[in-house]
Parts: structure tokens; sequence; C-alpha cells
């Protein structure tokens, strides 16, 4: 880029090719990204830096789109310090044996009416008692499966390379 740009897009495009190639993005937003840069390219053959800088923003945009990915992503791992629980298979039993204990209480109290009220609470107590037996580590590991399925994240094509290769040729 020569003549009117000034050094400062010139750093800030460095910077965000720098960091385009050290995120990680879906697919579909790679393929956004190859087409920005090509825009990106002609700008930078017309010599214009207004239109540069405004090129520019959707490829800034894309990096920091990766870097919070690759935050969250490290986010998601395992905590230095976790206290573990130990899960029973006898807690769901225990909860059903108390839940039915409650019930009987409740109906000798006050019969029936207070037997039924005494169930519906006697089934929450149940599924407290089941929801025990699954540990954290069990629930992080579904939560992170699910997400896994449903977006896939990777590193730069090699048609990102090539894009980039191609601009630092008109730096």
């Amino acid at each position: 880029m020569s003549g009117d740009a000034s050094g400062d897009i010139e750093q800030d495009l460095r910077r965000a090719l720098v960091d385009l190639t050290a995120v990680s993005l879906e697919a579909a937003v790679w393929s956004e990204v190859v087409a920005d840069l090509d825009r990106l390219a002609d700008a930078l053959e017309g010599e214009t830096t207004a239109i540069t800088r405004a090129m520019l923003l959707p490829v800034t945009q894309a990096v920091f789109e990766g870097k919070v990915r690759q935050r969250l992503a490290g986010a998601d791992g395992r905590a230095a310090l976790v206290i573990a629980t130990k899960p029973t298979s006898a807690l769901p039993a225990v909860g059903g044996l108390s839940a039915l204990a409650l019930m009987g209480v409740g109906y000798l109290l006050g019969g029936a009416t207070v037997a039924l009220l005494a169930g519906g609470f006697a089934v929450f107590i149940f599924a407290v008692a089941l929801a025990g037996t699954h540990t954290t580590k069990d629930r992080g590991d579904q939560s992170r499966a699910a997400v896994a399925k449903r977006e896939v994240i990777e590193a730069a094509p090699r048609a990102i390379v090539d894009a980039i290769s191609r601009i630092e040729g008109l730096l």
C-alpha cells in the first residue's frame, strides 16, 4: 500500500491478518471471510484508504468473533479445583421410600386430600433424589457434547492463507 495510505491502517491490517490466522471459526464464516479478504485486496489495489478501512471492518469483526469463541471454548475446560461428589444409585430408592412414607403420614393425618398434596411434594423429593445421581461432571459432559454437535469450528483453511498472502504482497 503506498501513496496516501497511513501507517495506522497498515498496522491495523497486519495485526488483523496475523490474528486471523490464529483464530478458529465455523466453515460458513470462513467462506465469508475469504470474500471479505478478496474485497480488501481489491481496495488495496485501488490505493484508497477510506475504502480499505471500510473493507477491513468485516475482517476485524471475524477476528473478534474468533477470539471470543476461543475464550468461551477455553472456559469450557475443567476447573483447577473440583470438589468431587460421590454419586450413588441408592439415592432414588431412598427418595422413593421417603416419598411413600410422606404420603402415608399425610393420609393418616388428613385423609386422601392431604395424601394427594403430600404426593405432589413426594414427587418433587423423588425428582431431586434422582437428579442427585448425576454428577456435575456428567451434566457438563452432556452439555459440551450438545454444544459440540451444534457448532464445529475449524482453523483457517488454505483459501484464507492464500488471500492473506495476496494482501501481504500488496503491502
